[in-house]
């Protein structure tokens, strides 16, 4: 099983890439098959790393970034194919990175459920993140790349992204205190990674109601939204000094 989920990462990453090659080439429809094929591989990695694990595989960081890829297909359909917004390269883009990441991890084939994880929340709960944290990921790319040319396109892209974020993002926040009651018996407790994701989800709601139109102010907001989204979902986790409730997601 460990040699097909790496066969089936290495295959989405290569497929994920060439999508990329093609929109940089302009030919959108060879790029949309990559797309599709990356998915399909996708599909497969899901499934290998859901035996290996016989759990739901979104327990640990390489199970999530496995994931990232499939988790930002609806916002594909919808954001690309339905409302014509330039994001095909840069979720193409963002595929390829969280593939990579995943290819230098470990592969965990043995890892099990904690007993915190083993809730009706935990299915629910990752996958909100997860598709928010990849909209805002898109969001992030499209807000730097406003600095240069086709900036109103751009600036309106990163916009769309986020607005499509935030329920998740709200969601996952929710959930995760409902959770949190079942699981430790309390809401609320000041472990990192709340007070981490507290924090993103305000700045994304600062940017919402604080400023209107496209204003400088805003697509900072939209740049430090981003590097808390990195803050929480990779140094809080990583970081040695790190004292966390969520420590079983390392």
């Amino acid at each position: 099983m460990n040699a097909f989920i790496v066969i089936f990462t290495s295959a989405s990453a290569v497929a994920f890439s060439a999508a990329c090659a093609a929109f940089c080439l302009s030919s959108g429809r060879r790029g949309n098959y990559f797309l599709l094929f990356g998915w399909s591989f996708c599909i497969l990695l899901f499934a290998s790393n859901a035996v290996a694990a016989q759990a739901p595989p979104f327990g640990n960081m390489r199970h999530v970034l496995c994931f990232f890829p499939l988790a930002l297909a609806p916002a594909w359909w919808l954001l690309v194919r339905k409302r014509h917004l330039p994001l095909d390269g840069p979720i193409a883009g963002a595929a390829v990175v969280s593939l990579i990441g995943a290819l230098c991890m470990p592969l965990q084939a043995g890892w099990r459920q904690a007993p915190a994880l083993q809730s009706p929340w935990f299915v629910p709960h990752v996958v909100s993140y997860v598709i928010s944290y990849g909209l805002l990921a898109i969001s992030f790319v499209c807000a730097v790349g406003a600095f240069g040319e086709k900036r109103d396109l751009r600036l309106r892209a990163a916009d769309a992204a986020a607005r499509f974020a935030f329920p998740f993002m709200t969601f996952g926040l929710c959930s995760g205190a409902l959770w949190a009651d079942v699981a430790w018996g309390r809401y609320w407790s000041w472990d990192i990674k709340e007070v981490w994701s507290l924090i993103t989800w305000l700045v994304y709601l600062t940017y919402f109601h604080l400023f209107t139109g496209e204003t400088r102010e805003r697509r900072g907001l939209l740049i430090l939204g981003f590097v808390c989204v990195i803050i929480t979902f990779v140094v809080v986790n990583f970081a040695p000094s790190s004292e966390s409730l969520h420590s079983y997601a390392r």
